[in-house]
């Protein structure tokens, strides 16, 4: 797989389909990659030299996108010992509680503009309780169990320390030089652009969306490759999400045999 800016600014390698790769390869450090379930991916990454050493990321991959989460290594930390400590389900007290339970969750919003945040429940009050984790962009969201054999490799991995069987990997290195026979991505004539939302209008005149996704070598966008890099709105989000499908792109080649690629864009919104 190959990435680039749709303005051709920076060139990044990434491994092919390898999910402990798929995003680690932007930024120097070590990355955990844990697999909560088939559906639900996790991989946490530390040191990035855009932001500082101390720097951790912490990316999920789900069916309904990618949720990337920049914070400082010490707030990743913290956040996995206060989910460490959550009290389990308490039954419900007053009129109408019914049997109900009611459960106790850590959330963790990130640093820069991207919009994500992330929260963590308790399931059950036992030693080895599983949790459900859920990540949103404000826009839309995912969420999934961690069962209980991955709560410790999970927390460890958030608190950047070894353990559980967790596995610490060097990202690979990264190169900026041309590739040869390497034609990128371009968008198809007259693609259809993101709508502007009318309910946005009430809020703010004009907005922009980076977006990160993958073109697949028929020039379609697959929605589950979709990351927001930054949004001004979720709004915003809703509609560059909602327009990916009916988007064409000439995918890139290579030899010119058609390949996966990565692109990073800019949509920007103004009052129609």
């Amino acid at each position: 797989m190959i990435s680039r800016s749709v303005k051709p600014e920076f060139l990044l390698l990434l491994a092919t389909a390898a999910f402990a790769g798929e995003l680690g390869a932007q930024s120097f450090g070590r990355s955990a990659a844990i697999a909560l379930s088939d559906s639900l991916k996790v991989l946490v990454h530390i040191g990035s030299p855009d932001t500082s050493v101390g720097a951790t990321d912490i990316t999920v991959f789900s069916p309904q996108g990618i949720f990337r989460l920049r914070a400082d290594s010490a707030a990743l930390a913290s956040w996995a010992k206060a989910s460490a400590s959550l009290p389990g389900p308490a039954p419900q007290t007053g009129r109408g509680s019914n049997g109900k339970l009611s459960f106790s969750a850590t959330i963790l919003r990130a640093s820069n503009e991207s919009g994500n945040a992330m929260r963590l429940i308790r399931l059950s009050g036992d030693s080895l309780s599983s949790y459900a984790l859920a990540a949103s962009n404000g826009a839309w969201e995912c969420s999934g169990r961690v069962p209980p054999e991955k709560v410790g490799p999970l927390f460890h991995a958030l608190a950047g320390s070894e353990g559980d069987g967790l596995i610490w990997k060097k990202d690979p290195p990264r190169s900026e030089a041309p590739i040869p026979g390497f034609r990128e991505v371009e968008p198809a004539p007259n693609n259809p652009r993101p709508r502007y939302p009318p309910r946005a209008e009430m809020q703010l005149a004009a907005g922009e969306v980076v977006a990160q996704f993958k073109v697949d070598r028929t020039g379609r966008v697959p929605l589950e490759s979709l990351l927001i890099v930054r949004s001004t709105h979720p709004l915003f989000s809703r509609s560059v999400r909602d327009a990916l499908p009916q988007m064409r792109f000439l995918p890139a080649t290579l030899w010119g045999v058609p390949v996966d690629m990565v692109v990073v864009q800019s949509f920007e919104f103004r009052l129609p």
